[in-house]
C-alpha cells in the first residue's frame, strides 16, 4: 500500500483543529503509522520519522504543554522488577522512543508506567504509587487536570486505559483488587520494595473491554473531536467528558463497558 505524504505540520494542525492549544497537558496513544506518511525524501530513518511525529505533537502544545504517553512495562505483573531507567515501554515504538528522548520523566508505576514531559511531568512522576487505576493514580491526575486524551491513527476502542480508572472509581463487579510486590530500581540505580494493588478483571466472565459503544456515544454527543491528517485519524475527547460519559454509562448498565454487554 503506497501512502500519500504529509508533513509532520499536518499533525500539529489537525491537533489544533480538534481543540488541542498551547499549554494543554495531552495523554497521547499513537501508531506509528502516522509517522510513515512522513516524506522520504530525504530519507529518513524510523527514529526520525518518530521524532518527527512527536516533535509536530510538541509544537501544538507549545513549551507551555506537557505530553503524557504510556510506557507499560506490567513488570510486576510478570514477576520481574521495575527498572525506571531502562525497562523498555511495551505498547509501541512510538512510546518507546518518547520514552528514551532527553527530558522525559517516568512515573514510577511498575505496572502502568507512564513517560512525561514538561512543565507538569515532575508533579505527576512524584505521586506516590499505590494503585494503578485508584484515587492516588496518574489516571486521577489527568482527571483532575481535564488533559485531553488523544487517539493518533488509532480508535478509543486501543487507547482506553483511562476508562479502568472510571470502573475502579465505580466500583464495577467484573474487576478486583490484586497487590503485586516486587522490586523498583530507580534512575539512580537504587533498588526498594514496592506493593501496588492492580485492579483486575474477572477471568471467569466476558470482562474484556469493548469501547464501541462508549466511542459512538461520546461522538453522538459531540464530545469526541475528530480530523483526518492522511490515511490516520485523529480524535480526541477531555478526561472529564470520557469519566462523565463512562459513568453515566455504568449507572444505565453496568456491563455497558465490557464484551459481556454486547447484544448480538
Amino acid at each position: 500500500m503506497t501512502l500519500t505524504p504529509i508533513a509532520p505540520s499536518a499533525v500539529t494542525d489537525a491537533l489544533h483543529s480538534i481543540g488541542i492549544k498551547p499549554g494543554s497537558v495531552v495523554l497521547v496513544h499513537a501508531d506509528a503509522i502516522v509517522a510513515a506518511q512522513f516524506p522520504a525524501v530525504p530519507s529518513p530513518s524510523k527514529e526520525q520519522r518518530l521524532d518527527l511525529l512527536i516533535e509536530a505533537i510538541e509544537v501544538a502544545i507549545g513549551r507551555n504543554g506537557t505530553l503524557v504517553m504510556p510506557a507499560f512495562s506490567y513488570s510486576f505483573t510478570k514477576g520481574e522488577a521495575f527498572d525506571l531507567r531502562n525497562a523498555p515501554s511495551a505498547v509501541g515504538m512510538l512510546s518507546e522512543r518518547f520514552r528514551t528522548r532527553p527530558g522525559v520523566l517516568r512515573t514510577a508505576d511498575p505496572i502502568f508506567s507512564f513517560a512525561c514531559r514538561g512543565p507538569r511531568a515532575r508533579e505527576l512522576c512524584a505521586l506516590p504509587v499505590k494503585e494503578c487505576f485508584g484515587a492516588g493514580s496518574v489516571f486521577a491526575a489527568l482527571h483532575w487536570l481535564n488533559a485531553h486524551i488523544v487517539e493518533l491513527g488509532c480508535s478509543l476502542t486501543r487507547g482506553g486505559t483511562f476508562v479502568h480508572y472510571v470502573e475502579t472509581a465505580h466500583g464495577v463487579d467484573y474487576r478486583y483488587h490484586k497487590v503485586f510486590s516486587g522490586t523498583v530500581i530507580s534512575p539512580a540505580g537504587q533498588s526498594s520494595e514496592c506493593s501496588v494493588e492492580y485492579n483486575v478483571r474477572d477471568l471467569t466472565r466476558k470482562s474484556e473491554a469493548d469501547l464501541r459503544r462508549l466511542q459512538e456515544r461520546l461522538a453522538d454527543e459531540g464530545k469526541l473531536r475528530t480530523a483526518h491528517v492522511g490515511r490516520s485519524r485523529i480524535m480526541a475527547v477531555t478526561a472529564s467528558d470520557l469519566f462523565d460519559t463512562a459513568w453515566k454509562m455504568l449507572e444505565e448498565d453496568p456491563v455497558s463497558l465490557i464484551a459481556e454487554g454486547v447484544h448480538v
